[in-house]
């Protein structure tokens, strides 16, 4: 199981703080997915995410089963799931590029650090599957209004310094 690290800014509040590669948007990866959770251990800790690879199952579409392994959790233990127990998806719907998807009460109640590496795992996963430009997220039909960016796409994280995300590396 492959794993690629990003890294949070001390003070970071806002999804575009994320340190890392912007590495949503591009489809699997040898065909497996990059599924992102959260490398937080302690509040103090400069690893913010990471993802495991995976494949996903033929009978789902690509939105249905990115979420099923986000809810799942990582497989192994230097992650964890940023997500609260019991979230689950209600609904989804994809429209000119924007993936809506309402979730469950459970996210709702995520804040700060924990609601910015939460949007950026749901962002960067769920931004591989085909026609994915940004993700919206509503809790039970209604929006989260403490959330700074409503639309979160793979770009709004990127590397230190930079202002747009990195290009994609060609295969050697």
């Amino acid at each position: 199981m492959k794993k690629r690290l990003l890294h949070l800014a001390p003070a970071a509040l806002a999804l575009a703080a994320l340190w890392g590669c912007a590495a949503g948007g591009s489809g699997p990866e040898d065909g497996a997915y990059r599924i992102w959770f959260s490398a937080l251990d302690d509040r103090s800790a400069r690893v913010a995410v990471g993802y495991e690879l995976r494949q996903l199952p033929e009978d789902l579409p690509p939105v249905e089963a990115l979420m099923d392994e986000l809810l799942a959790g990582p497989e192994g233990q230097e992650l964890t799931s940023p997500f609260p127990s019991g979230a689950r998806l209600l609904d989804w719907s994809l429209e000119a590029g924007e993936l809506h998807l309402d979730l469950s009460g459970q996210y709702g109640g995520l804040t700060g650090v924990d609601l910015t590496v939460a949007d950026a795992c749901l962002a960067l996963t769920l931004s591989q599957a085909p026609g994915v430009e940004t993700v919206y997220v509503t809790v039970e039909g209604g929006e989260i209004p403490y959330r700074p960016i409503q639309d979160l796409g793979a770009g709004d994280v990127l590397f230190p310094g930079e202002t747009a995300p990195p290009a994609e590396e060609s295969p050697s």
